[in-house]
């Protein structure tokens, strides 16, 4: 039955990346979230077959077919993305409550992650309604409680605003060396994730950004002192633990942090 869902399930994905690439447009110009679809390259109206995730690009041979323009490739690549990370939820909880948030969470995180990687910016508005839908998660999710989840994302914001403070006294010749916005990021991941999970994306994110830089510097497609894409790797730490927890989780040895802690307080 799983896989006979999978396909409708994956198509889901692609329009939720399809939804989360005209978000990501439109914010980035400051234009209304709602309206006229038009080309990214040019203000002219597109048709709804050109719109279409994956088959529009690919039908107009990653070029607008009204004005010629080449098209963005992160478009397709983003709508891939979404698809593939939906199917696997749906792959790993099947059809519920879970499922139906925790795909809204990596809707927002994609959001967050397209965002800051071609704008090098992270919306407060994005953060606070990715929050509250966090906080209502709490009060229905399977295994996650309000406590823990409020003192998960007090650990993780805690954590990114003494980086971003002792980052700012050590590079005070560097405008903005770690983002305020990776704090509010830490902030909604802590809601999302919970207490241990959040340990572990904080502990996987770093890493995360430091092969994406050595890949960039190798690549020499940026160099020492350039943007790191520290809210990139925190998103994509925290869709992995919100995907598939469980070897992220063991290999890092969070349930017996958990014993440890308990006994402690116990």
């Amino acid at each position: 039955m799983v896989y006979l869902s999978l396909a409708p399930v994956f198509v889901l994905g692609l329009f939720i990346g399809f939804l989360v690439n005209i978000a990501a447009t439109r914010l980035a110009a400051q234009r209304p979230l709602f309206g006229p679809l038009r080309c990214t390259r040019s203000p002219h109206r597109i048709s709804p077959v050109q719109a279409l995730p994956l088959v529009g690009y690919a039908l107009q041979g990653g070029r607008c077919s009204v004005c010629r323009k080449r098209l963005p490739a992160s478009f397709p690549l983003t709508e891939l993305l979404a698809g593939a990370i939906v199917a696997g939820l749906y792959w790993a909880e099947g059809w519920g409550v879970s499922f139906l948030f925790h795909s809204a969470y990596v809707a927002i995180l994609i959001l967050v992650l397209v965002v800051d990687w071609k704008h090098r910016d992270i919306y407060f508005s994005v953060i606070l309604g990715g929050s509250l839908l966090a906080l209502a998660g709490l009060f229905v999710l399977p295994g996650m409680n309000v406590i823990g989840g409020l003192i998960a994302s007090a650990v993780a914001g805690g954590f990114f605003l003494a980086a971003y403070l002792l980052a700012r006294l050590i590079f005070p010749h560097i405008e903005e060396p770690l983002g305020l916005g990776d704090v509010l990021l830490a902030l909604m991941m802590g809601l999302m994730l919970g207490f241990p999970n959040i340990v572990g994306a904080l502990l996987v994110g770093p890493l995360i950004a430091g092969a994406v830089v050595a890949l960039l510097l190798a690549s020499r497609r940026s160099k020492i002192g350039d943007f790191i894409p520290y809210g990139v790797a925190l998103c994509a730490a925290t869709i992995l633990f919100i995907v598939y927890p469980a070897p992220f989780a063991d290999a890092l040895q969070l349930p017996a942090l958990v014993v440890t802690l308990d006994n402690l307080f116990h």
